[in-house]
């Protein structure tokens, strides 16, 4: 679907890019309010003789001293009051709506409480680039404004400074750079200025290749694609894709900057030559061993399935026929630890677990997944029944596939699935519709928190160069650098997922991703109500930190009103919701 709409959307009314300097400036003097966050200073419940972590059956209420929610300040964009007709046929202006909620533009109800009203934007300046005055020292970015005390973030004085500290000082100093009117090229004549003399030689060295990088990113804005090919071609004698984060992740970067602007050149292809890094992979075949390090040594993963397998048990605490709904199995072991759980359920024993698995590819080995479901739920003595529903677009799910039963309590568990069907909004209303209809107990959303969705390539650029700075900084702590699976996650799904979000447009950018706010909005169409994660999967989640990760650490979990935002040393990677269907 095209990345332009008929609603006046702030993308749509201005067609020039202002100084990025000007855009950091205004960014940058906003102070933001202030919110708690909670770490992990309280251990929750472990069994002593087993390192297996054990759920919580009877979760209390959400009371904790260490959590104390913000004031929600933010206005409901639309009214519960209204009932939405799921079988409207004015399909054109509801796709047009859904694009636009999801690239983040705000609407109101008119006073009649039936139409939608398009507030009035910001101007295309103040959108552009302004996510980076967000990210600022010791705080954790949010869209809607609240900030977070860090206390685990680095500053200058600290022995090492984290990849988003670089990354934040960089857009710093390109806004005084820029101030001082010189072109990009003139600006980086003298890389070890007085304003990074507190700075070890290699940290203000990679302040000045993110500079490097930021600026040809604003060229490549302003459509000065010679320019900004003169800018990457320095950055480019600068970045490893081993060495230190800054420099692995201005290599993806670089790479996908330069596939850009061989686009913008059109005919002059051949001036730029050829990249002389290696080629992002495709996704992997087989045992996908690089994911599996992912899991077992990076913390979010674990915690996200850990927070969402509590919140699945709170909800079915009661329920003697359990179905599970997975939008996307991948490997199935999150389902083993609520199987482990269920087991453990001696008041209320379950009389059978059904879990079906919604596919769209790999149907052989989602059945082999389900076979070792299988074998274990028999040895936990729990009856059990595992089914793949194959489609070849989530727009061809209907409920008689799903095979619900009288007295089943259905909970959907969708793990970073939404996302996929961004580009296609009419997907992922007719997976809502058709999930609305089960009606059911809960359903548990893992998403990426981040805006990719935004048409403005500059807009993008920065959202991610944040986002994944966060996942680079985590794996530099927590995995080798040269762990041969680190570099293939890196080249693989991060490097891919750098590519199309900064090189394609239109239906070839795919990788897209959007805030909690958004979601939120987009989600009351279906009349979901959110609800509160619970004090037990807050516990899960500290837990596991604890007592799975030596750097759990910088790890940082904190509430969004009622969901978990998972994320590293501050900036937002992840969130975690449950709902409920009115």
């Amino acid at each position: 679907m095209a990345d332009d709409f008929s609603l006046n959307s702030v993308f749509d009314t201005q067609g020039v890019y202002k100084p990025l300097e000007d855009i950091l400036n205004e960014a940058l003097m906003t102070r933001p309010e202030q919110i708690a966050i909670f770490g992990i200073d309280k251990p929750a419940r472990a069994d002593p003789s087993t390192d297996v972590i054990r759920f919580v059956r009877h979760p209390t209420d959400l009371a904790d001293a260490r959590v104390h929610p913000p004031r929600d300040k933010e206005k409901y964009i639309f009214n519960s009051r209204v009932d939405f007709n799921l079988k409207d046929n004015n399909s054109v202006n509801t796709m047009q709506l859904d694009q636009s909620i999801l690239q983040g533009q705000n609407h109101e109800l008119s006073s009649d409480g039936i139409h939608f009203i398009n507030l009035k934007p910001s101007p295309i300046s103040t959108e552009s680039f302004r996510v980076l005055g967000n990210y600022r020292k010791g705080k954790v970015r949010s869209r809607e404004g609240r900030l977070s005390d860090q206390s685990s973030s680095s500053t200058v004085n600290d022995k090492k400074l984290s990849t988003e500290d670089i990354i934040r000082m960089a857009g710093e100093k390109f806004i005084h750079l820029s101030s001082k009117k010189h072109d990009g090229f003139t600006s980086f004549n003298h890389p070890y200025d007085s304003s990074l003399s507190s700075l070890s030689l290699e940290d203000a060295k990679m302040v000045d290749l993110a500079n490097l990088l930021l600026a040809s990113a604003e060229k490549v804005g302003y459509k000065q694609f010679d320019a900004a090919y003169k800018l990457l071609m320095h950055c480019e004698g600068m970045v490893s894709e081993s060495g230190h984060p800054v420099e692995r992740i201005a290599f993806h970067f670089s790479k996908a900057l330069r596939e850009r602007i061989k686009t913008g050149l059109g005919s002059n292809l051949d001036k730029i030559g050829n990249d002389q890094g290696r080629p992002c992979a495709g996704p992997p075949t087989g045992i996908d061993f690089a994911t599996v390090v992912l899991h077992q040594e990076v913390p979010f993963s674990k915690v996200m399935q850990f927070v969402s397998i509590q919140t699945i048990l709170d909800n079915v605490a009661v329920a003697k026929r359990i179905h599970l709904i997975d939008l996307q199995l991948r490997n199935g072991v999150q389902w083993t630890l609520f199987i482990q759980a269920l087991s453990e359920r001696k008041i209320i024993p379950v009389k059978l677990l059904k879990i079906t698995a919604i596919q769209t590819s790999e149907k052989d080995r989602v059945e082999e997944i389900g076979k070792r479901l299988q074998s274990y739920a028999k040895s936990m003595n729990i009856s059990f029944i595992f089914k793949v529903v194959s489609v070849l677009n989530m727009k061809d799910l209907n409920v008689e596939l799903l095979d619900i039963r009288h007295g089943e309590a259905v909970a959907v568990y969708s793990p970073v699935v939404l996302k996929t069907m961004i580009r296609r909004p009419e997907n992922l209303q007719s997976l809502l519709g058709v999930i609305q209809r089960l009606r059911p107990v809960v359903m548990v959303v893992m998403e990426v928190e981040a805006n990719t969705n935004s048409p403005l390539f500059v807009n993008r650029f920065i959202e991610a160069l944040f986002w994944y700075s966060a996942w680079f900084d985590s794996l530099e702590d927590c995995i080798a650098r040269d762990n041969q699976y680190r570099m293939e996650v890196e080249r693989s799904y991060f490097g891919r997922g750098i590519q199309n979000i900064v090189a394609a447009e239109g239906e070839d950018r795919t990788a897209r991703s959007v805030e909690i706010n958004v979601w939120r909005t987009f989600f009351q169409r279906f009349k979901m109500v959110e609800i509160d994660i619970s004090k037990a999967s807050l516990d899960q989640a500290n837990m596991v930190l604890k007592q799975k990760f030596s750097c759990g650490s910088s790890c940082t979990i904190y509430k969004n009103r009622k969901c978990l935002i998972v994320g590293w040393k501050g900036t937002p990677l992840h969130s975690v919701s449950a709902w409920k269907f009115k």
